[in-house]
């Protein structure tokens, strides 16, 4: 009885370490690891539902709670799912020195993953989503203004705004980057000191990238011409089609694109032909000088002509003059400015105006003058004397 005894239980120690059967600790974690699984799933279905719904506001001031809303949704995902891992990571550490038995390389490696790595790695996701987020919001806050701009048919620079919000995306990214390296315990001002250093050689092997980047900010803010403006710089006359951070174009009358750096309107004159106030309507008529007894009335008619007419712009000067002598006719000068400055509505002006100045002319009589030429010729008599 006794050696059957003992048989059975070696058989039953045989079958227990035989056995597959896991540790108690690592069938717990296992089950948390499911745990957090399936609470990843849901809080993601959960949230983003709540979050899409919310994106869809758009009347009034709950249409800033959407862009909100629309921001956080990408952000809010990916943080879930990255917080996740590096807690599934974390409990998939204990299993890893659990069924490593008690190996010590395993469960030092195992600590530092845990202490170290893995809560610095939460502080970069944290980081990266919050800056991610205010990207985000700062582009969807652009698309709204644009929006609302196309609606209302505003006159808003689009190209300036696209370019300021661009640098604040900048901006917002370069922060981020320093708050993230300041929480994971670097030290800034050595990292900024060798940054300055180093942006200060950039810069001077750059200056002339620097001179136009800076160039193009100030055009910007400063807006000597917008997008669509006729203007004339260092002798390239023509419509300035986009702005850049870099150069400027302008297509000219013949269509040709020249780019302009953008550091040429810091020191340039910039002739801006859209931004007049009134057109000059400058012309020259010339009688003949058969009419020399009609003019001053004819000047005294064009003069009140002009005054009376409905496009001329009363409070500038209107003057209509004796031009001088010409070689074939008495000169009339004529000089105002209209109250548009569309071409098409001057030219439309001008021609009307000009045609009057003819019904004015014929009026009294006289005539416009053309180029003639006066021979005098000798009498026969005198021709043969001299013969």
């Amino acid at each position: 009885m006794i050696g059957l005894t003992a048989t059975v239980v070696n058989t039953n120690k045989t079958d227990l370490v035989g056995a597959e059967v896991l540790p108690s600790d690592v069938t717990s974690a296992l089950i948390w690891l499911g745990i957090l699984l399936a609470a990843a799933i849901l809080l993601h279905l959960v949230v983003g539902a709540l979050l899409s719904r919310a994106s869809k506001m758009t009347i009034g001031r709950m249409k800033w709670g959407g862009i909100v809303a629309g921001a956080l949704q990408l952000p809010v995902g990916l943080a879930i799912w990255l917080l996740a891992a590096t807690w599934i990571i974390e409990h998939g550490a204990g299993v890893w020195v659990q069924l490593a038995g008690k190996n010590d390389a395993v469960a030092l490696d195992a600590a530092h993953l845990v202490n170290i790595i893995l809560p610095q790695l939460r502080i970069i996701i944290v980081v990266f989503c919050g800056t991610l987020f205010v990207v985000r919001a700062v582009r969807r806050t652009q698309q709204l203004i644009e929006h609302q701009a196309a609606v209302s048919e505003s006159e808003m620079d689009l190209t300036a705004l696209q370019a300021l919000f661009g640098i604040g995306v900048v901006v917002v990214w370069f922060v981020g980057g320093i708050v993230g390296m300041q929480a994971l315990g670097m030290n800034m001002s050595a990292i900024l000191t060798i940054g300055g250093i180093g942006s200060a050689a950039f810069a001077f092997a750059s200056k002339d990238v620097i001179a136009n980047f800076f160039g193009g900010i100030m055009v910007l803010f400063n807006r000597p011409f917008r997008v669509g403006d006729w203007v004339l710089v260092k002798g390239v006359e023509g419509g300035v089609e986009r702005i850049g951070l870099y150069a400027t174009h302008i297509r000219t009358g013949d269509k040709r694109l020249v780019y302009i750096p953008n550091s040429t309107f810091v020191s340039s004159v910039i002739e801006n032909f859209s931004e007049r106030a009134n057109r000059r309507l400058s012309e020259t008529i010339g009688v003949r000088y058969d009419d020399f007894e009609v003019v001053n009335v004819i000047i005294d008619d064009i003069h009140k002509a002009l005054q009376s007419h409905d496009a001329i712009d009363d409070d500038q000067a209107i003057r209509v003059s004796f031009g001088g002598y010409g070689d074939s006719s008495i000169d009339i000068t004529i000089l105002a400015y209209s109250k548009t400055a569309a071409l098409d509505d001057f030219l439309d002006l001008r021609r009307q105006f000009m045609l009057e100045v003819g019904r004015i002319v014929h009026g009294h009589g006289a005539d416009f003058a053309f180029p003639t030429m006066t021979l005098d010729i000798p009498p026969k008599q005198e021709v043969s004397a001299g013969h």
